[in-house]
């Protein structure tokens, strides 16, 4: 064991053995960083978990998960000892420290806490609940329908949620561990952040943490299990069987490459989906044991957390940009607002006008001559506020396809920025000579059961992807310009026809009615006013 590389010896090779000498199992594994014996816990933490806090803190996913076979130690590593903690409370200490730290900023933090037991959902913190169900929300994140999230306000909080969940998972002792974890548990930290000032450049950023301790790989000759355990044992080696399947082929490059992942094979990866191969930055500590009855199982964890090494992910922040929608509904309160002062005023010059002009006796004449004239103007003045609300109701569509146009525009745009930075990335690396394989690596790779095929290429396969998605996404982007572009005309030409349609009124019905058409549109604008600021207060 070296600070970056681990030997596996092989127990059952035999020196003296000639015929078979050329088939060693022995191995030799680089990972970024290997702990022996003699590590404590503070030194896993700050090597593996510490550098994530600032990025959830500033609105980045993190994922830290505990792999090996059972018995290895990774509910230790996790959750440690009242004397010495493990990474569950060390984490949550510091992550309430930076948050204290951060002085300008309002924050808050929810905790959810749940185990996979026999591939269900059960909430450790509110056991009553029954099994929970997964969901896929439309933009392909895994949500749990009825999982209770709790708020907390400091670390002690937290940590006893944290207690209070760890009594509700499920243990059995086996014969290879006495205190064995039958269960995944996967613990949920969601930091919240959002500037304190209440002017339209406030921006909300959302930051996850999850970490989980995850059962471990068991064989029933080692454990000895019957009925109940070994039916337990089966669903978590097939759990970690998906597990590993879809670490595999996040790991595969070059042709190897399937552009199909399975996460739908068990639970557990789909609720690791996104931190496997999506938006998080995800750290594996794999366990091993120095026992030599063990072989079979730290090698297959060595393979699979060398695997993990190769995979890469899309880290993206989690910001909301709450002013572009404050100030897109601002805009609209402003037209509104300009359009009621308008047409207030215009009722104002109609009731000065009529208290100018005296009422002739001859329009009560007029009235008793054609007394099918008050029906006839009823039934004009309803025909002109149906027009006047449908041009009305005919604007404000507009304006939210409007509105819709320039969020999707915006998302492109971000798109693009994202996988053009890619692109930029791997140029400047090549350029620099970065991009050439460490030697080390090449003969880690060898060893693994699963030869890969590597193609010298000029480009790798992600970059041709991301090029790829660039001139779709820029197609998209003009696509977008040319319909705004028509429904702003469309828009105008709407405005054009209302207007018209105002200057014709006085000329279709009386002073009264005139101001009672006015009225509903003023009141129609200010119901829609109000519509909108409360859609901006929401944000």
């Amino acid at each position: 064991v070296s600070s970056q590389r681990v030997v596996l010896m092989d127990p059952s090779e035999d020196p003296d053995d000639i015929l078979r000498a050329n088939r060693s199992r022995e191995k030799t594994f680089v990972l970024d960083v290997v702990f022996d014996h003699t590590a404590t816990q503070e030194e896993v933490y700050v090597s593996t978990t510490k550098s994530l806090i600032e990025g959830v803190i500033s609105g980045y996913n993190a994922t830290i998960f505990a792999y090996g076979p059972t018995g290895a130690g990774k509910t230790y590593t996790m959750l440690g000892t009242a004397c010495d903690p493990g990474i569950y409370i060390r984490t949550l200490g510091d992550l309430f420290k930076a948050l204290e730290a951060t002085e300008e900023l309002d924050y808050s933090v929810s905790m959810s806490y749940l185990e996979v037991y026999n591939e269900v959902i059960r909430d450790l913190l509110n056991p009553s609940s029954g099994f929970l169900d997964l969901r896929e929300d439309p933009r392909g994140s895994i949500q749990i329908a009825g999982i209770t999230e709790v708020s907390t306000t400091n670390a002690q909080e937290s940590m006893q949620l944290l207690m209070k969940g760890n009594k509700q998972r499920t243990q059995e002792p086996t014969a290879a561990n006495q205190t064995s974890s039958r269960s995944h548990a996967l613990l949920q930290v969601t930091v919240t952040q959002k500037s304190q000032r209440k002017e339209t450049g406030e921006e909300v950023r959302t930051g996850k943490l999850f970490m989980v301790d995850l059962a471990g790989s068991e064989r029933a000759a080692q454990t000895q299990n019957r009925g109940k355990r070994m039916k337990e044992g089966a669903h978590i080696n097939r759990s970690l069987l998906a597990l590993g399947n879809c670490i595999k082929a996040l790991s595969e490059k070059g042709a190897n490459r399937t552009h199909f992942v399975n996460f739908r094979d068990s639970k557990l990866t789909r609720l690791l989906k996104d931190s496997l191969g999506g938006n998080s930055r995800t750290v594996m500590i794999a366990h091993i044991s120095p026992a030599s009855t063990s072989f079979e199982e730290s090698r297959m964890t060595l393979i699979y957390a060398h695997r993990a090494k190769n995979i890469k992910t899309q880290v993206k922040c989690n910001l909301q940009n709450v002013s572009y929608h404050i100030n897109k509904y601002s805009s609209i309160i402003a037209d509104l607002r300009s359009e009621i002062e308008r047409l207030k005023a215009r009722v104002k010059d109609q009731e000065k006008e009529k208290e100018k002009c005296a009422v002739s006796s001859s329009l009560g004449d007029m009235q008793e001559k054609h007394p099918g004239s008050e029906a006839h103007n009823g039934q004009v003045v309803n025909t002109l506020k149906e027009q006047l609300m449908g041009a009305f109701r005919e604007q404000m569509e507009m304006r939210h396809s409007l509105m819709e146009l320039e969020n999707t525009t915006i998302e492109l745009h971000i798109d693009t920025c994202r996988h053009l930075l890619m692109v930029t990335d791997w140029e400047r690396e090549k350029a620099q000579g970065a991009c050439k394989p460490a030697k080390e690596e090449k003969d880690a790779n060898k060893e693994e059961e699963d030869s890969e095929v590597h193609i010298d290429s000029p480009e790798p396969h992600e970059i041709r992807v991301a090029r790829e998605e660039i001139n779709l996404l820029l197609a998209e982007q003009r696509k977008m310009v040319a319909l705004r572009t028509e429904l702003e005309q469309q828009l105008a030409n709407a405005k054009e026809r209302a207007s018209q349609m105002e200057e014709f009124f006085p000329r279709q019905i009386t002073s009264e009615d005139q101001q009672e058409v006015l009225r509903l549109l003023c009141r129609a604008h200010e119901l829609e006013l109000g519509n909108t600021e409360l859609q901006t207060n929401t944000l």
